[in-house]
This record gives C-alpha cells, sequence and structure tokens, in this order.
C-alpha cells in the first residue's frame, strides 16, 4: 500500500512539473492525441466553407497540449506573447455552444496557475489572495442568483483565468530581474499586434462596432473586436515601454533609443487611430504624472503634442464631439458621454431599494437592459462602467470588493515608493488611469487587455513583496503589508543590512574572484 501511495505521489510531483522531455508515457499519449485529433480534422473539415479557420484549430491544440505537458513555465510563456496577436484567430473559432479555442485556453491558464502555484505555495503571500478573494466570492454568489447563468459562467471563468495570472506572476518574480523579463514579454507582445494593425488600417478594416448611438466610424481596433480593447493595451505597452526606457534597460545607445522612441510614436499613432477618446486621457495623465515628478520638459512635449494634434481633423472632431449632443430631447443624437449618463441614470432609478446590497445577479444588467433602458430599442446593453455594472449586478457588497481590489493592489505597489521610486510612479499611474477608465467602461469584459494589464500588476506587487520581505524588519510591515515567506535560494538571495551576501564559496580562489569583472545595475535584466 505504502509503494502504491508513493507511486501516485511521485506521478503527481511529474504533472505538476512538466515532463521536460523525459516522460515517455506522456509522449505515448500525445502520439495516441495525434491520431484522434487526425481523425477529427477529417469531421471538422466539413465546417471549412463557413469557418476555414477551424482547420488550424486542432493542429495548434496538439501543439499547446505538447507545450503545456513539457513546461508549465513554457507554454505560459508562449501564451502571453502570442495571445494578443493571434486574436483573430480565436474569434474565427468561437463557436455559440463551446465558446471555441479562446475558452480552452483560459481553462488552460487557470489549470497552469494552479499546479504552478501548488509546487511552492510559500511564493504567493496572504496579501495577494487577499486582494481578489472577496470579489471572486462575490462574483460567485451573483452566479447563484443570475438571469443568464451560462454566459454568467463562462465569464467568470474568463476572471478566474485573469485572477490566475496575476497570482502566478508572484510564482514568477522573485527578484528585479524576473520583473524586467515579465516587462519584456509584455513589450514583445505588442509587436504582432501593432502588425496587425498596421495592416488592417491598409485594408480599411475598421473595428466594425457601435460607440453608444453613434457609427463607429475610421475606429480601429486592429486584432481585437472592440477599438477600445486595442486603445487600453497600447496604453499598458506604452507605460511598461516607458519604464524600461528610464530605468536604463533599452535605449542605452543611440541606435537602440531611436527605435525605442519611434516604437513608441508609432504606438502613439495607432492610438489615435483607435480614437478612443478615454484612452487618449489615460496616456495624457500617465506623461503628466511622469513629468511632474520625474522630468518637467515631459509636460511641453505634451502641449506641442496637443497642440499638433488638434490639426488632424479626425482627432479635433473625436475631441469637439464631447460638447455637442448633450441634451436628451426628441430625435436628438446624444454624443456616447451624455449616452452612459442616460443609461446609468435609468438603471440606477429602476433598482429597487431591496437589491441595493446584494443586485440582480451576475450578467444581470445587460439581461434587463432592454426593460428599464428607454433607448434600448431591440439591444441589449451593457454597462458602459464596471462600476455601475458591479452595484447594479452584486450591489453594494460586490462594489466595495471592486474597489478593495484596486485600494490593496495600490498600496502594495506603493511600498516601492522609497525603494524603486519609477516603477512605484509608474505602477501607480496605470492602475489609477485603469480605474479611471472603468467608471466609464465595460472594462471586465475585456479580457485579454486584462489578462496583460493585472499580469504586469502582480508582476509589480510580488516585487514589492520581496523587497519588503529582504529589507525591512516583521515588526514594520509599511502599509500594513505582510511580506512574502518564501525565500530564494542563498546563492540568489540579496545583500541586506539583516541578510549579508553568502560567503564566496572556499573552491574559488579569491585573487580569482577579484580578477572578474564586477557587476553592476542593482537588479536591471541582462
Amino acid at each position: 500500500m505504502t509503494r502504491v501511495f508513493e507511486g501516485m505521489k511521485g506521478a503527481w510531483r511529474g504533472w505538476r512539473a512538466g515532463m521536460d522531455g523525459t516522460n515517455w508515457t506522456g509522449l505515448t499519449g500525445l502520439a495516441a492525441g495525434a491520431v484522434a485529433i487526425g481523425y477529427l480534422t477529417v469531421m471538422v473539415s466539413t465546417l471549412a466553407p463557413d469557418k476555414p479557420a477551424l482547420l488550424i484549430v486542432l493542429p495548434v491544440m496538439l501543439l499547446t497540449a505538447f507545450l503545456f505537458f513539457y513546461s508549465r513555465e513554457a507554454f505560459l510563456m508562449v501564451v502571453l506573447l502570442v495571445r494578443a496577436g493571434a486574436n483573430p484567430i480565436f474569434e474565427e473559432t468561437r463557436l455559440a455552444a463551446i465558446g471555441g479555442l479562446g475558452g480552452l485556453l483560459n481553462a488552460l491558464v487557470i489549470l497552469l496557475a494552479g499546479l504552478i502555484i501548488s509546487r511552492d505555495p510559500r511564493r504567493v503571500p496572504r496579501a495577494a489572495w487577499l486582494i481578489w478573494l472577496p470579489f471572486v466570492a462575490m462574483q460567485a454568489l451573483g452566479i447563484l442568483y443570475s438571469p443568464e447563468k451560462v454566459q454568467a459562467i463562462r465569464l467568470y471563468l474568463g476572471q478566474l483565468s485573469v485572477v490566475a495570472l496575476f497570482l502566478v506572476s508572484f510564482y514568477l518574480v522573485t527578484s528585479e530581474a524576473d520583473l524586467n523579463k515579465l516587462l519584456r514579454l509584455v513589450t514583445w507582445s505588442s509587436v504582432p499586434v501593432a502588425l496587425v494593425t498596421l495592416v488592417y488600417i491598409g485594408l480599411g478594416r475598421t473595428a466594425g462596432i457601435v460607440d453608444g448611438l453613434e457609427s463607429g466610424a475610421g475606429r480601429y481596433g486592429g486584432p481585437f473586436p472592440h477599438a477600445n480593447i486595442l486603445a487600453f493595451y497600447l496604453v499598458l505597452c506604452l507605460g511598461v515601454l516607458l519604464y524600461r526606457w528610464k530605468s536604463g534597460q533599452i535605449g542605452r545607445q543611440p541606435v537602440t533609443l531611436f527605435a525605442v522612441v519611434g516604437y513608441m510614436l508609432l504606438l502613439i499613432g495607432l492610438l489615435f487611430a483607435t480614437k478612443t477618446r478615454s484612452a487618449w486621457i489615460s496616456v495624457v495623465f500617465l506623461f503628466v504624472v511622469y513629468g511632474l515628478f520625474r522630468e518637467r520638459r515631459y509636460l511641453v512635449y505634451l502641449a506641442i503634442g496637443g497642440m499638433l494634434s488638434m490639426l488632424i481633423p479626425e482627432v479635433r472632431e473625436r475631441v469637439m464631439g464631447i460638447t455637442q449632443g448633450n441634451e436628451v430631447v426628441q430625435y436628438a443624437q446624444l454624443n456616447s458621454f451624455a449616452w452612459r449618463k442616460l443609461l446609468w441614470e435609468e438603471a440606477l432609478t429602476w433598482m429597487s431599494p431591496k437589491r441595493y446590497l446584494t443586485g440582480y445577479g451576475a450578467e444581470s444588467f445587460q439581461e434587463l437592459s432592454s426593460t428599464f433602458f428607454s433607448m434600448a430599442g431591440r439591444v441589449k446593453w451593457g454597462a458602459h462602467s464596471a462600476a455601475v455594472q458591479v452595484f447594479f449586478e452584486l450591489g453594494a457588497i460586490g462594489l466595495i470588493a471592486f474597489v478593495w481590489v484596486y485600494w490593496r493592489t495600490g498600496r502594495m505597489i506603493a511600498t516601492l515608493w522609497r525603494a524603486r521610486p519609477l516603477l512605484a510612479l509608474i505602477g501607480l499611474s496605470l492602475l489609477g488611469a485603469n480605474f479611471l477608465v472603468s467608471l466609464s467602461d465595460n472594462m471586465l469584459a475585456y479580457l485579454i487587455y486584462n489578462w496583460y494589464f493585472w499580469l504586469t500588476m502582480g508582476a509589480i506587487c510580488a516585487l514589492a513583496c520581496r523587497i519588503a520581505g529582504a529589507g525591512e524588519r516583521r515588526k514594520s510591515r509599511p502599509w500594513g503589508i505582510r511580506p512574502s515567506k518564501y525565500r530564494p535560494p542563498p546563492e540568489s538571495r540579496p545583500a541586506t543590512p539583516d541578510a549579508p551576501a553568502p560567503e564566496v564559496p572556499p573552491q574559488v580562489p579569491a585573487p580569482a574572484l577579484a580578477r572578474l569583472p564586477r557587476l553592476t545595475g542593482g537588479g536591471r535584466y541582462r
């Protein structure tokens, strides 16, 4: 019995850690799976005239399964690198009944996070779990009395994948070098997105959306189905690039500096192509905060850039459009903000006071919008405000849990203010901009953007916990954040006054070490 138990335990460890190319049983299973997928390909080929992208799904599933079994970390890195740019393929393979390849990938990400974290749960501090636990619990409770349970469960699984990436970043980031690797991954993920967007602009392929009661003329969403998703994703990438540039990771040489600045200008140009005003405000907010605290000349650059951008007719029309259509009268066409205000007012007025505490259930806003919204017509409208949506669906308790996510994340990032002021400044700016935008947009529905955004926030918070655990005494606990109990191995642990650097191994002569070049950079990625 003991031998059987030990065998099961060893099999679990092998499954959890991945094959690393040595598990022949797993390889045999994958070979059998390849044969099965071959037969399925013949069956699916009958759907090819309607959805040609389905022919790509099964080979990609085989490759994904092999990579997932081979190395958990490699699977995650590849997914994050290509997921945003490959979104058109995921959209083309979407099926109403099962959700398509995207739903499968969300489930794999949740499973992957569980497997990785289970290797060493101490790497994820209790404070990280407490950030999301109240909101996730309220969302699960809201499913029980949701009027649209199937859609609510699907979106809940998507939200769980976002939380999974936030938590797994605490496992992956144990030093500043690890953080810089993840930020570099986020940067490179934007390259296929930019290329696809440029191709779509060249083809004249817009996002094809309707913004409020306005026609979405000339708004480009690139690989995403909505222009706003691309816009907020570009704001995140610009913030990450700004930090990597100003922290000295990139742009040290004239050639690389030219490439970095040119690429940032390209992303700003693509941001203008989305015509998303809230994203424009977000990126201005980011650079204004940076200019006020770090380099005042950026305020001058912003003023000059703003005046030049108003020379572009599309930008000027989009900016001035907010001043028109603010009155609700018969046959009047409202601008997008006035339309949102009318939607929010009618939704909150329609709510029964008995529902103020717990709301009407997950996904109830869109389902009931045709009932309470006078301008709904035959369309079921989203809330266009994460805060209003959460209050309507989960009540005041859910809204408090939603604000709690941002509050605790911001406090954790703020602990970096003394040790890494630039990282804290940009991290808090991105978090604040995201929260402000969530007051006027459907941020909970933008899954791919949320993946990258909360992975970035989690990585910054993970570094804050590591620094707090390495350099602060247990009694101090800045901002009430408990340092992580996880400690890296002695050879990789940073030197602190309380924990000096490990001694030189005796087998290496001291004179030989003295001749080696010293490493500098304060933990920068090399």
